[in-house]
């Protein structure tokens, strides 16, 4: 909600570029960087209930404030709040589902994500439906606070899995979260697929960004032009998810992201070769098509690294968060000095970094079977 109404936001406190994006992104990410970890840790030893209701009760009240924010100050207070709480109450919801169906991970995380490109949808519509009522960005946090609190009030009644470890537990004694966090961030095979799930925001809202500049630069693309050829990518990206529910019924998860990304990088190639805007729309739908299996299946190989332990799998994904808020930064630069062309052809380094990992991972796998 906030990079959607960002404009907005900036015209009402008047702040400058820069004071804009340390306002809505960098500041509430180290905010939670700090405290997340140890929240998520927690969230494996208690019962996970209180985490994720008390996170979306947090959403609720973060976005009542932002709704009222008189100075940008406390606007960042309520989006780092927010952050948190997010935290909480989505990624711990998400690793609730996995915990409880660790048979079906990748269909969950299908599901999710194919959600989440709904979501992505329907927050552009309600800013632009509130915009014809001349409501502003306050009345959508003040509309988003409502719902929020409605669903976590639904989800005090809901059945959660017991915690995966306690602190009373009697054969061994727990150990404290610093050693906790320690021991997942040596699991190797942990640390490998959480490398390849922060490896799937390049062809996520980075290649959004550099996808329109290349249109508008090399192919003369006007601004509907534009709209319409990533609107083909999310598309595409909604068909890819779709179709991934029903393949991973029959091939091997790993089987299929390995397919998917060398599926990816040819037509992400020839999408970036492309001569005209007709031909990149086409082909766009391709990108998205078979881009979207990359993050839900890496991503459930992360729970599957560490079973039953999914909030230390989430503590130890901060350790790449730096590496996704540099990604866009490194890529700006080298558009810079080398152009947007050579910028969009770095971004395929996300399907070839991850299709020998999944070639190595499936032939574990296979091995593993009797």
């Amino acid at each position: 909600m906030p990079s959607v109404g960002a404009a907005a936001i900036q015209a009402t406190f008047g702040t400058s570029y820069e004071a804009t994006a340390w306002l809505l992104l960098l500041a509430p990410v180290l905010v939670s960087m700090a405290i997340e970890p140890a929240l998520f840790l927690l969230a494996d030893r208690y019962p996970r209930r209180w985490f994720v209701c008390a996170g979306l009760a947090a959403m609720a009240v973060a976005a009542g404030l932002a709704a009222a924010a008189p100075t940008p100050i406390v606007l960042a207070i309520a989006l780092a709040v927010a952050y948190i709480g997010s935290g909480q109450g989505v990624a711990l919801s998400q690793a609730t589902l996995i915990d409880c169906y660790p048979d079906a991970r990748e269909r969950i995380m299908a599901r999710w994500t194919l959600l989440g490109t709904a979501g992505d949808f329907l927050a552009p519509a309600l800013m632009a439906a509130l915009a014809a009522l001349s409501l502003g960005w306050r009345t959508s946090y003040a509309i988003v606070g409502a719902l929020t609190a409605v669903i976590a009030w639904r989800l005090l009644r809901a059945e959660f899995p017991p915690p995966a470890a306690s602190p009373d537990d009697e054969d061994e004694e727990s150990p404290g979260l610093v050693a906790t966090l320690l021991l997942a961030l040596r699991n190797r095979r942990l640390m490998f697929w959480l490398f390849a799930a922060a490896l799937c925001n390049l062809m996520d809202e980075i290649l959004v960004v550099f996808a329109s500049l290349h249109l508008r630069d090399h192919l003369g693309a006007g601004p509907e032009a534009r709209s319409a050829v990533l609107a083909a990518c999310v598309a595409g990206e909604a068909i890819g998810l779709a179709v991934l529910d029903r393949l991973l019924h029959r091939m091997a998860p790993l089987r299929v992201l390995a397919i998917s990304c060398a599926a990816c990088a040819a037509l992400y190639l020839a999408w970036v070769a492309a001569p005209t805007v007709w031909l990149s729309g086409l082909l766009m739908v391709g990108v998205g098509a078979t881009a979207a299996p990359l993050y839900p299946i890496a991503a459930a190989q992360t729970y599957a690294a560490l079973p039953g332990r999914s909030g230390a799998v989430n503590a130890a994904g901060h350790f790449f968060t730096p590496l996704t808020m540099g990604l866009p930064w490194l890529l700006g630069w080298i558009a810079d000095q080398a152009g947007t062309a050579t910028a969009l052809v770095v971004l395929v380094a996300q399907p070839l970094l991850i299709l020998p990992m999944a070639i190595v991972g499936h032939r574990r796998d296979a091995r593993r079977v009797p």
